[in-house]
């Protein structure tokens, strides 16, 4: 009888200190939306504006040198039509966790390039075949910045050493 009651104090000792660990401990990623629009055009499309929208999550950021985090959504209407993230391979653009821009070519005509310093520096560019090509400006305007909490990576692995134990621990004693 006091066989099952350790077994059974031991088990839910280890799932109480892993519910624990795993709520003590989260991390909060970011679902940060920006929303962008390309003006100041010259060449042919002078004076005309295109906008759109990128979203990424920005759990991957460390801040320390320069960094490329994939988005995960695109929106950009450019001479009717709508491109999006599987037209290319957009990427965002850091440098010691500053926001640079949106780097993000296709094969279509036009391609995004992220500021050098800061993002008032980024550039597009455009080369319509038969037209005259030309450059613009991009300003970026922060949409939406939600939190995610999610589960700290440390603390899956403390609970997968406790389960671990247990078991081992229930092996040796079948022995």
């Amino acid at each position: 009888m006091t066989n099952i009651f350790q077994k059974l104090s031991f088990v839910t000792t280890s799932a109480v200190l892993g519910i624990a660990v795993i709520n003590a401990n989260p991390v909060n990623a970011a679902s940060i939306i920006y929303d962008f629009e390309v003006n100041n055009l010259d060449g042919s499309l002078a004076g005309e504006t295109y906008s759109g929208f990128f979203e990424f999550d920005d759990s991957a950021l460390t801040g320390i040198g320069e960094e490329f985090l994939y988005v995960s959504e695109l929106s950009f209407d450019f001479l009717d039509v709508n491109y999006t993230e599987a037209d290319g391979f957009p990427e965002v653009v850091f440098f010691d966790g500053d926001f640079l821009g949106l780097n993000f070519e296709t094969d279509a005509e036009f391609s995004f390039l992220e500021g050098l310093s800061d993002p008032s520096d980024a550039l597009f560019s455009y080369d319509i075949p038969g037209q005259e090509g030309g450059f613009g400006d991009i300003t970026y305007t922060l949409r939406q910045e939600s939190p995610v909490s999610t589960p700290e990576p440390t603390a899956v692995f403390s609970l997968l050493a406790l389960s671990a134990a247990g078991c081992s621990g229930v092996l040796k004693k079948r022995k």
